[in-house]
């Protein structure tokens, strides 16, 4: 016959505590690295001023009193506008396939070949883009898209994009239209 188990009355085992990770070899009061601490030491050396661990601050850009992005809320807004198919699929192409300037080289008849489509058909699709000013028409063959979609909100190629454009994109607002059962609220 088998005998039930017994308990032990001995004191049960306590778990015993680990000690705290050290930090990292290269943490120097708070900061990521003590090369970046020397980094900064030497342009303070170099361009004088005051020293300070809180890392520059990026001025923000915001779309009415929400704490969002530009791109993120015409991103949310987009059916709004009710592009065409062709549209978006233009849209979508000068997205991912613009350089640092936010320009893209493309022409309509390359464009209807890449779709299999009209070249009138994309001339429509880019002219609704540009009457919602997503992009316009810099010269043949040149198009820009709007720097406050293209890019990510606050990066460093936006800001200095959006500085440079200043008067253009002042030109070229994009405004969210507002949808009839909206607008009767």
């Amino acid at each position: 016959m088998a005998e039930p188990l017994r308990r032990s009355a001995e004191a049960p085992v306590k778990a015993s505590r680990l000690a705290p990770a050290p930090p990292p070899a290269d943490a120097v009061n708070g900061m990521e690295s003590a090369r970046d601490l020397l980094t900064r030491l030497e342009k303070l050396a170099k361009k004088g001023g005051t020293f300070t661990q809180d890392p520059e601050r990026k001025p923000y850009v915001f779309y009415g009193t929400q704490h969002l992005s530009m791109a993120q809320v015409i991103e949310d807004n987009l059916w709004k506008f009710e592009l065409t198919a062709m549209a978006r699929n233009v849209l979508d192409h000068l997205k991912t396939n613009h350089d640092d300037e936010a320009l893209v080289e493309m022409t309509q008849s390359k464009l209807a070949v890449k779709f299999g489509c009209s070249q009138s058909k994309v001339s429509r699709a880019i002219a609704q883009l540009s009457h919602h000013n997503f992009s316009w028409k810099e010269r043949r063959g040149l198009y820009r898209l709007h720097p406050l979609y293209a890019y990510r909100w606050g990066s460093v190629k936006q800001r200095r994009l959006v500085k440079s454009l200043e008067k253009v994109l002042l030109e070229h607002e994009i405004v969210i239209p507002t949808v009839r059962n909206e607008a009767t609220r």
